[in-house]
């Protein structure tokens, strides 16, 4: 996905630099030109970025997660390549272990459960 942003943001300006051409071909202040092209570059950028983000926000990745109640809480680096990490997955709260290799529950939760030992864990 991320070569297709580049392709993209490539492409956005090779278009925004040959609607630039004619403008640098006149014989007007070059710094005011260089200034207003600059402008419109900052905003192509940004207005990638905000594609970018709305795709990852509302795009079919998205969608499925929504659509299967698929959340994750949060994760806890504990090695190089291993990592802790709390799912909610519809009303359950999973505890699994990841590593490069294997995904590993530790514990299941229900959501009564998980809120009693988060309060505890605060007290």
């Amino acid at each position: 996905m991320s070569t297709l942003m580049a392709k993209n943001a490539l492409l956005t300006l090779a278009i925004l630099l040959a609607a630039a051409d004619p403008c640098l071909a006149a014989d007007s202040a070059p710094v005011g030109l260089s200034v207003r092209t600059f402008a419109v570059l900052i905003g192509a950028i940004a207005g990638l970025f905000a594609l970018a983000w709305a795709a990852k926000k509302y795009g079919p990745y998205a969608r499925v997660r929504r659509s299967i109640g698929l959340d994750i809480i949060g994760q806890v680096p504990v090695g190089a390549r291993a990592n802790l990490a709390l799912v909610r997955v519809g009303r359950s709260v999973l505890l699994i272990g990841v590593t490069q290799n294997t995904v590993t529950l530790i514990k299941d939760l229900e959501q009564g459960d998980f809120e009693k030992t988060i309060q505890e864990a605060g007290a």
